[in-house]
C-alpha cells in the first residue's frame, strides 16, 4: 500500500500572491501534478495541517478545487494556521464529531485522522474530548494494522521554538494512552517545515518539508528563522504486508533536472 503526505500548504487565496516571496497555490498545483502522474496507485494524500495560511474562505476554495485535480481520495488534517468553522464551510464531508477526527479502513489497516488545533494558538493538543475519541478508535481497531496523522509532532524535534512554544501540549497523556496498544505503526505528521525521521515506543515517526516555505534547522537558536532556500517535498510511504513503513520524500518542483546515472 501506497500513502502520500503533503503538508502545511499554507494557501493564500488567489492565484499568484506572495507568500514569503512564494507562490503556495503554484506550489500545490505542482504537487498533484507530480503526484498523479508518478503515484496513481496509492490509496489516497493526506495533507497533515495548515492549509491555509490565515483561515481565508477563499484559501479553502483553491484547496477545494484543487483536490478536484487529483486522481484519488485526499485527507485533510486542520493545523495551527486554519479555522474549523471556515473549513467547514467548504468541506462537507469532513463533518461529524465536533471535531475534524475520522478513520478510513483500507483493508486489515485503520487510519485514524487527528485534530489537535487549538484555535488561534500555535500550539495543539487533545482535548479530553478527542482523547476519548482516539482511545474509543484505538480500542475498535485492535486487530488492524494502525496508521495515525496529525498536525502537531508529538516528539520532540531538537528546534527550541518548536518544542517549547509550538509544541504538542497532550504530549504526555498521548504516549501514556498509545503504550496499551502494540499495533500502532506509524505517525505522520507536519508543523516542522522539515524532514524529520524517529522511533519511540517501536512507533515510526516522521514529517515532510512544507509546499511552501521551509524552517531552518537551527538548534542552537531561540528563534525560529525561515527559509526558502530548502525544496519543498510529499512524502511517499509505502507500507509492506508486515505493516512496516518506508518513506521516501520526492523534491517535485524541477523533475526536468533528473538524468540517466551510470553506477
Amino acid at each position: 500500500m501506497k500513502i502520500i503526505q503533503l503538508s502545511d500548504l499554507h494557501l493564500v487565496g488567489k492565484d499568484g500572491v506572495s507568500l514569503y516571496g512564494i507562490d503556495p497555490n503554484y506550489r500545490l498545483y505542482k504537487a498533484f501534478k507530480s503526484i498523479n502522474k508518478h503515484h496513481r496507485d496509492a490509496e489516497f494524500v493526506v495533507i497533515t495541517g495548515d492549509l491555509t495560511d490565515s483561515a481565508s474562505p477563499d484559501a479553502y476554495e483553491v484547496l477545494s478545487q484543487s483536490i478536484e485535480k487529483c486522481t484519488m481520495p485526499v485527507y485533510l488534517i486542520l493545523g495551527n494556521h486554519d479555522k474549523r468553522d471556515i473549513f467547514k464551510k467548504s468541506f462537507q464531508d469532513f463533518i461529524g464529531f465536533d471535531f475534524i477526527q475520522y478513520v478510513k479502513e483500507v483493508d486489515n489497516t485503520a487510519h485514524i485522522f487527528l485534530d489537535t488545533l487549538v484555535e488561534d494558538c500555535s500550539y495543539g493538543e487533545l482535548c479530553s474530548s478527542r482523547m476519548s475519541w482516539l482511545k474509543e478508535k484505538l480500542e475498535k481497531y485492535q486487530d488492524n494494522f494502525i496508521y495515525m496523522y496529525m498536525h502537531h509532532h508529538p516528539v520532540d524535534s531538537g528546534l527550541y521554538e518548536m518544542d517549547n512554544e509550538a509544541n504538542f501540549k497532550s504530549n504526555k497523556e498521548f504516549w501514556e494512552l498509545l503504550k496499551g496498544y502494540k499495533n500502532i505503526k506509524s505517525i505522520t505528521f507536519g508543523h516542522l517545515h522539515r524532514i524529520m525521521h524517529t522511533v519511540k515506543n517501536g512507533i515510526s515517526l516522521h514529517s515532510t518539508k512544507s509546499t511552501t516555505f521551509q524552517v531552518a534547522y537551527k538548534p542552537e537558536s531561540k528563534v525560529e528563522y525561515l527559509t526558502n532556500d530548502e525544496k519543498p517535498t510529499y512524502a511517499v510511504i509505502d507500507v509492506d504486508r508486515d505493516g512496516n513503513t518506508r518513506v521516501h520524500h520526492h523534491e517535485f518542483l524541477d523533475e526536468d533536472r533528473f538524468y540517466l546515472g551510470d553506477y
